[in-house]
């Protein structure tokens, strides 16, 4: 599936490839939650395809076809964290490395997917550079990640990067009113930092509900009305993370509101970097009830 804010760069790869220009390695970056999955998919399968579309895209009726929509494409290999693991690890890079030197079943091309391509550690990593550097004749690999800064530079430099863009606001907030969300689209927006996909998995998730709740224990904070100890103690096993998003994106609406106060905006600006630092620290092993507190006393402080 191709969403309507990836046209722009789905037309770019396809005249590429109708060009004999199509690089073997293609490095996908973009936020999370924007469907960049499905585009890297709907890419992969495509280039399998036996009778693509004269706008590239695959049939859906094909042998090729078929055997990819079954998970059971003998020119196709995906490479994820495995079960219970937090890295992609040699031992997968490594059968991807034999997997593209093998000869073609039936499709023109053999094609791999490494997803996220961030995760691939060290040793990973420096294994995938020798498919980079000597690709084999006939073969795509394509990587995805959202944070390319964290690839190693010599990964970055061996692939053609190309961005995966995060929609113009009018464009998401049309296409989520055609999903019939069950709250109000500019309202999942704002909580999704603008990633459409993201927005319809809070609409279904009743994450927004908790989202509510918890930007209401911030304003009783702020009022003085609640005190800190008895809000952390109901909020200490949520995810930290969560929470720490869910006030960005509050105070970027704040901010947003406020443009006319110079003040206003100067302390929510305060309040935004101290809420980065906090993000910083919030996938350490510290005592999730005093983090949560961290967080409260922010709001506690005088506007």
């Amino acid at each position: 599936m191709i969403y309507p804010w990836q046209t722009g760069v789905w037309e770019m790869v396809q005249r590429a490839r109708k060009d004999n220009h199509l690089p073997h390695a293609l490095l996908f970056t973009g936020e999370n939650g924007c469907g960049n999955e499905a585009f890297i998919e709907a890419l992969a399968q495509s280039l399998l395809c036996l009778t693509p579309a004269s706008d590239g895209s695959a049939c859906g009726h094909c042998r090729s076809c078929q055997v990819f929509a079954a998970q059971a494409h003998p020119d196709f290999v995906r490479v994820g964290l495995q079960e219970e693991r937090q890295a992609i690890l040699i031992e997968q890079i490594r059968d991807l490395n034999h997997f593209l030197g093998l000869s073609r079943s039936y499709s023109p091309l053999r094609v791999a997917v490494v997803a996220p391509a961030e995760r691939m550690n060290v040793n990973a990593a420096n294994s995938l550079l020798k498919s980079l550097e000597e690709p084999a004749a006939n073969t795509h690999i394509l990587l995805l990640t959202d944070h390319p800064g964290s690839l190693l530079p010599t990964i970055r430099s061996r692939c053609q990067t190309m961005r995966l863009p995060l929609p113009a606001k009018p464009e998401a907030l049309a296409w989520l009113e055609m999903q019939n969300p069950q709250h109000p689209t500019e309202i999942l927006l704002e909580a999704a930092f603008g990633r459409p996909l993201e927005a319809l998995r809070l609409d279904v998730s009743g994450v927004l509900d908790q989202r509510g709740q918890w930007l209401e224990a911030l304003e009783r904070v702020r009022q003085g009305a609640s005190h800190i100890a008895d809000l952390s103690a109901q909020w200490e096993k949520h995810d930290k993370l969560e929470l720490l998003d869910w006030q960005l994106a509050h105070v970027h609406a704040l901010m947003m509101q406020d443009v006319a106060r110079v003040a206003e905006k100067q302390h929510l600006w305060q309040k935004h970097e101290k809420l980065l630092e906090l993000k910083k620290l919030a996938t350490h092993p510290l005592n999730p009830r005093l983090f949560v507190e961290s967080m409260l006393m922010l709001w506690q402080e005088s506007n």
